[in-house]
């Protein structure tokens, strides 16, 4: 097959698409053919002109579907009619041919004659294909065989077969007659694809199932007139054949398309897509080979990049930039990316001078599901503006209604332009043809024909496109803000002129409506314009009004005058000014009189605009003001209910905020402009959500600051304009209400802007660590401070009272919090070590119960250690009686101050063993107290005491802590433990102490 050069095709950026208004197919006077049920009415299309012996414009339709001819003995046969634009009527007309059978050698049935439909051009041969054609072999015996050769017919240009012709008639079957069975010719399909070369030299048919459906591709031509002319250049050429080592499946050949400006000036090139190659699809570029004279060789090939995408479905060749080489535009419809929303594709190949191993295509992706790219025509210059256009097919597009999508060249590329949708037809699978490329109601613009399945097709015709040249002009050119030109105010005229052009020449509106808008963009951001018109209009930014056009190329100008408002804010951009017409056409619908009504024409969808610039002071001989701010910032604490702001301490150059009570922070903000008037000069300062603007303070001046409505964002105007060597310097006074825990540091964009000319305007972060200061004080008391054991041991089993078990004592915890409420930051919790046995698991403090006051809710770990026997609690009359009456077993001398005495203290990390309680303090506001009852376990001291004579003190341990990620700073001031005189020592005395340990976390 040759050598040739293989391009891959990148992933490129997407361009989204959106349904766009219409510019200039009409959608007033669609013309709607329609054929019979399910006869796939449609399926293909050609825009064909008659010369001889009388001019006529034709739609041909095929209709593969369609009922056989009475000369056939098949049911299902297929055919072409011929459609008349020009009459009302929707139905069409049979083309007569094919109407023989012969079934001894070939079967019709289902052949799908019209499944490819192609004109020459104007005074052109017509070109209809049955791709499912059979040729017959031993018919009716067992050795029956039937081949799918498929079978195409060549027409004179009035439809018709000229016998003296050798184009003519059906004798197009390359396939019959060679090497049977899929592997070569015997599922051949030819016709599947068939076009024309562009020098309306060659036919040139697809036969993607030849070869186990590799595909070929044969370029030939019959016309024995051209001996006359000593050009025997007539073929057959083909690419193809069983020993290349192409995939099977490939389908070359299922479209086609042919240019002389691809590869080489003036050289043929045949353009075959192969939907299925390398499982997504490929193009092939040919051209005769140079060694082998009736072969076709590749000289490029096009890759497709989407798995299973069926890259080449369907490709056009075109000019789209204008630059006398020829593009191609190929179809991707079942391109898609895994959870996207994309659903077929096209590329686009803007040829560089036949480097094709050069070229980049873009990609232009359709929406899901809608097949974007099964059909792609060129419709030739749609709006006569120098670049050939292209419509693109997607007919699942819409819930399967179909949409058709048109895309007009430039030197760029192409841009969307419209979109026509099946929808307004109440068809389904519209865009699944189309033709294109021919004026059908001469008015020297192409028209479009669209096909569906819906056995209907339509066309779309073309409007003449006006091209208005619209110039304006303002007086004075500059606007002098110190001088006043009409009275005590400033003004200025809008001159604006208008002349056109369009095809055909004969065409001349009467009047135009011309529009002069001000202030546009203004508007959008509902902003006042600067300028109003004199007289004053009912609209403030527009002014509009009828003109009369002439003769084409003669100009017709208005004036209007515009006058400055007094509260002027932006006096450095300039005012800008643009002007839009409309032609006034008459108003009513005019009744359908004929199938090609008159259309009216479209204006070109430019606008002309001009700008009204401002001669600036302070900003050099060009008038173009050079700014040069620079901002400076500084943390702040302020002192309560003053404005007096303390610089925060820094570590390492970073500001350290220790917060505590503060509700406000500072930030100071010290602006110099060290370059030419800055105009509009503005802070924006956004805040984090832990801050929230309060107010600003000024040192001198007028410095206004507007937040929007959640305070998390300022701008403060600094002047307009702000002088050359101007400084100011403010306070913007921020509220720390929402900083909280997670809270580790507070950053705050600044950024200044200006309207004048300053680049280096980068936006600046202000920092500052956070740490939090809770000024939490912890204090404990234990009533009684000294207790007293007596009685008789018992062991656990007898205890059914709490006052079996001993003496009661009552602790009560503290927690005073001197700063912000704890609810704004989190939850603190307190941390009791309670010592329950000594080391040899006697009992030395029973908890009774737990209680609180101060809080939302009070649940401690280890709920299940309160009151673990489950005592019950005696009435307090009987238990002091009790307590009266009871006579001590034994007494004993003990001195809580003689250093004679031993003395053991018993702790936590030493001869007690303790359970620890956490106790959430929850909704804690300003203060809370933990109390809890406890008895003294009688008997465990008792059998101590008979064996020495001791003092001992027990360590109940208790901490404060704050529930904090531990990369915070937080701190817990030291806790203040209340001062409790005791009572004096007595006999056998069980003494308790507590011990308060500072802790930070």
């Amino acid at each position: 097959m040759g050598s040739y050069r293989t391009l891959t095709l990148p992933l490129l950026s997407l361009l989204g698409w959106t349904l766009i208004s219409a510019f200039n197919l009409d959608t007033d006077y669609v013309i709607r053919k329609t054929g019979d049920a399910n006869g796939l009415f449609g399926f293909s299309l050609a825009l064909h002109r008659q010369l001889r012996p009388a001019d006529k414009i034709m739609l041909l339709v095929g209709s593969p579907r369609a009922r056989a001819l009475p000369g056939h003995k098949s049911t299902i046969t297929g055919g072409m009619y011929n459609c008349d634009i020009n009459s009302l009527s929707q139905s069409c007309q049979r083309v007569m041919f094919d109407n023989e059978e012969n079934l001894a050698a070939e079967n019709k049935q289902n052949q799908w004659m019209g499944v490819t439909v192609q004109s020459q051009g104007p005074g052109g041969k017509i070109l209809v294909c049955a791709h499912r054609y059979q040729r017959r072999m031993f018919v009716d015996s067992a050795q029956e065989l039937r081949d799918l050769t498929g079978r195409c017919y060549v027409l004179s240009e009035d439809l018709t077969i000229n016998h003296a012709s050798d184009e003519d008639g059906g004798a197009w079957m390359f396939c019959n007659g060679r090497n049977r069975g899929h592997e070569r010719f015997g599922s051949c399909q030819q016709g599947l694809s068939a076009t024309f070369t562009k020098d309306r030299h060659y036919l040139v048919f697809g036969a993607p199932g030849a070869y186990n459906w590799k595909g070929v591709v044969r370029m030939e031509q019959k016309n024995s007139s051209l001996w006359e002319e000593t050009s025997f250049d007539d073929g057959p050429y083909e690419v193809g054949d069983e020993s290349r080592l192409d995939f099977a499946n490939s389908y070359l050949g299922f479209s086609l398309d042919s240019g002389k400006m691809l590869t080489k000036r003036g050289q043929l090139t045949i353009v075959a897509g192969a939907p299925r190659a390398n499982h997504s699809g490929a193009v092939v570029l040919l051209k005769k080979d140079e060694v082998k004279s009736y072969m076709l060789t590749a000289e490029y090939i096009l890759e497709g990049a989407g798995l299973a995408s069926s890259f080449g479905y369907d490709l056009a060749v075109l000019d789209i930039n204008g630059d006398g080489w020829q593009d191609i535009v190929v179809g991707a419809p079942q391109f898609f990316i895994k959870d996207g929303d994309i659903g077929g594709a096209i590329y686009v190949y803007l040829n560089k001078e036949g480097a094709w191993d050069k070229i980049t295509p873009k990609k232009i992706e359709g929406a899901a599901y809608s097949m974007f790219g099964l059909a792609v025509e060129n419709m030739g210059d749609v709006n006569l503006d120098g670049y050939d256009d292209v419509a693109v097919g997607a007919p699942y597009d819409s819930n399967e209604a179909g949409n058709v999508y048109i895309f007009h060249g430039s030197p760029q590329g192409l841009k969307k332009a419209q979109v026509l949708g099946g929808k307004d037809h109440n068809v389904k699978l519209f865009g699944y043809s189309l033709a294109g490329n021919m004026d059908l109601d001469r008015n020297n613009y192409p028209d479009l024909a669209i096909g569906s399945l819906s056995d209907s097709v339509f066309v779309y015709r073309a409007r003449s496109v006006i091209s208005i040249e619209k110039t304006v002009t303002t007086t004075p050119k500059e606007l002098d803000l110190t001088k006043k030109n009409c009275g005590e105010n400033i003004c200025l005229d809008v001159k604006a002129c208008f002349k056109f052009s369009v095809k055909p020449k004969t065409y001349n509106p009467t009047l135009m409506q011309y529009s002069i808008k001000v202030e546009s963009e203004r508007k959008k951001l509902n902003l006042p314009s600067r300028v109003i018109f004199t007289p004053r209009s009912a609209n403030d930014y527009e002014s509009t009004g009828v003109v009369e056009l002439k003769s084409q190329g003669t100009e017709s100008c208005v004036t209007r005058g515009l006058k400055l408002q007094e509260t002027l804010r932006d006096k450095l951009r300039g005012i800008p000014i643009e002007v839009s017409v409309e032609i006034l056409n008459p108003s009513t619908r005019r009744k359908r009189q004929n199938a090609l009504p008159n259309l009216l024409p479209i204006l070109d969808s430019n606008q002309d605009a001009t700008t009204v610039q401002f001669i600036k002071e302070g900003c050099g001989a060009d008038h173009v003001c050079q700014s040069d701010l620079h901002l400076q910032y500084k943390f702040h604490t302020r002192e309560p209910n003053r404005d007096v702001f303390n610089p925060l301490p820094e570590e390492n150059g970073v500001p350290i905020l220790s917060l505590s009570d503060q509700k406000d922070i500072v930030l100071e903000i010290k602006v110099v402009n060290q370059g030419e008037d800055a105009y509009e000069a503005q802070l924006t300062s956004s805040f984090p959500k832990s801050l929230s603007y309060s107010a600003v303070r000024t040192k001198s001046g007028v410095i206004t600051c507007l937040a929007n409505q959640n305070g998390s964002q300022a701008d403060c105007e600094l002047g307009n304009p702000f002088k050359r060597d101007a400084e100011t310097t403010f306070y913007i006074i921020l509220n720390t209400g929402g900083i909280s825990l997670d809270t580790t540091e507070i950053e705050i964009d600044l950024k200044l802007k200006t309207t004048s000319d300053q680049k280096q305007l980068q936006a600046i972060k202000a920092k500052a660590i956070v740490k939090i200061q809770l000024l939490l004080s912890l204090s404990g008391i234990a009533k009684p401070s000294q207790l007293y054991f007596t009685g008789e041991v018992k062991g656990e089993s007898a205890m059914k009272l709490a006052s079996d078990v001993g003496s009661p004592i009552d602790y009560e915890f503290r927690v005073t919090n001197l700063g912000k409420p704890l609810k704004s930051f989190g939850t603190a919790s307190m941390i009791i070590q309670w010592p329950k046995h000594n080391s040899q698991g006697k009992w030395l403090l029973y908890l009774m119960k737990m209680t609180s006051t101060g809080l939302d809710s009070f649940i401690c770990s280890n709920q299940d250690e309160v009151n673990k026997l489950g005592l019950k609690v005696e009435p307090s009359v009987s238990r002091t009686k009790r307590e009266i009456e009871e006579t001590p077993a034994k007494e004993g001398t003990v001195s809580l101050f003689t250093d004679k005495r031993k003395y053991t203290v018993l702790s936590c990390e030493d001869g007690a063993e303790c359970i620890t309680f956490k106790c959430p303090l929850m909704g804690m506001d300003s203060n809370a107290v933990i109390s809890l009852r406890a008895y003294l376990w009688n008997s465990t001291f008792l059998e101590v005491s008979m064996l020495h004579t001791l003092q001992t003190t027990l360590r109940l341990c208790f901490l404060l802590i704050f529930l904090v990620p531990s990369y915070n700073a937080v701190r817990i001031k030291r806790e203040e433990r209340g001062k409790e005189e005791m009572d004096p020592p007595e006999k056998k005395q069980w003494m308790t102490s507590w011990n308060e340990n500072e802790s930070y976390s």
